[in-house]
């Protein structure tokens, strides 16, 4: 009689330890880990003040109407202390907890945000997107690509970063690119070509706003290296182009290069100065760069673009077979009206 009634008591404690852990599990499911956001669309927060509170900081999230229990949240976060929320992004979801919203941005497991960096685009651009993307002044947008890192060790791709970091930061991410992407197979290319990683830049910058088919980029650059290697001017258009706009921003579009525009001093104009230009045009995408890795110097020397094939080139090794190359291109810019 007595085992029988201390088994019933034992089936009674199991019994009520198991409804009170079911409604721990209730309690628990519905204030701290109950959902927070209930829109499908995700909510992408981002917190720049570095000495705002948790509820402070998840004013625009408040504000958007789609919290499921703000009181809840404001109950939880009180009973937490109302701590420091870190600088970031962060993504919030549909499903998402109290709990884990408040330790998210209490801790700062930030959400990374994609960077894509485009080629053929100068460092205005670039420093102008850093602006946009990372909320930098021109002052910060600007040290990146010249107190902490060359506008050289750019590599245009795209990468993961986060919101959250500062110019040297990005600065170190971008560097490190940089570091994996000049390994030892393309700075033995570039050395065999009498070039650094930096003057292989200029030259492709230059090459690729020569010529727009990828067939025809490492015949260029290879004409470009013959020049470096008797020691020729380069005399390219594009960087007369470059220098021009430099010096007159607001001149437009520029479709032919002229006689007077080739006389403009400039450091860039490699009609008036010997070498390569000290600085790249724009951005150069990965594979123009090995494209221009890849070339060698052969016995062309002058070219000028085909009438015949519009967006190639007709090549010369002789000047006087470049002449008539060139007269047949300016007959064709006279009859179209193109004059600069």
């Amino acid at each position: 009689m007595k085992r029988n009634r201390q088994k019933r008591r034992l089936i009674r404690g199991v019994f009520g330890i198991a409804i009170l852990f079911v409604l721990a599990i209730f309690a628990y499911r519905w204030t701290v880990n109950a959902p927070l956001y209930v829109s499908e669309e995700p909510f992408d927060l981002y917190i720049a003040d570095t000495g705002l509170t948790s509820w402070d900081a998840l004013e625009p999230l408040r504000s958007s109407g789609e919290l499921y229990r703000p009181t809840a949240l404001q109950i939880l976060n009180s009973l937490r202390g109302n701590p420091k929320a870190k600088r970031g992004h962060y993504r919030i979801s549909a499903g998402m907890g109290l709990m884990q919203v408040l330790r998210k941005i209490e801790f700062g497991y930030e959400d990374p945000i994609w960077l894509r960096i485009r080629g053929y685009q100068k460092a205005e651009a670039i420093e102008t997107q850093l602006m946009e993307v990372f909320g930098y002044s021109a002052d910060s947008a600007h040290a990146v690509l010249t107190k902490h890192l060359g506008f050289d060790q750019i590599i245009p791709n795209s990468y993961q970063v986060y919101w959250s970091y500062y110019p040297k930061d990005l600065a170190r991410r971008l560097a490190r690119e940089h570091a994996i992407f000049w390994n030892s197979e393309r700075l033995g290319r570039a050395a065999r070509m009498g070039l650094s990683p930096k003057q292989v830049l200029v030259l492709a910058s230059i090459t690729q706003s020569e010529t727009k088919q990828r067939d025809e980029l490492a015949r260029v650059a290879g004409l470009y290296l013959a020049r470096l290697k008797i020691g020729k001017r380069l005399e390219a258009d594009p960087t007369v182009v470059w220098a021009y706009l430099d010096r007159f921003p607001d001149a437009g579009v520029i479709r032919r290069v002229t006689r007077a525009m080739t006389k403009l001093e400039h450091p860039y104009n490699t009609y008036r100065r010997d070498g390569l230009p000290p600085g790249p045009l724009s951005t150069v995408e990965p594979e123009i760069l090995d494209a221009v890795l890849k070339a060698e110097a052969q016995s062309e020397i002058y070219m000028c673009a085909d009438p015949v094939r519009p967006g190639y080139h007709a090549f010369a090794r002789t000047y006087a077979e470049h002449l008539r190359n060139a007269a047949r291109y300016h007959q064709s810019l006279n009859r179209r009206g193109i004059r600069r």
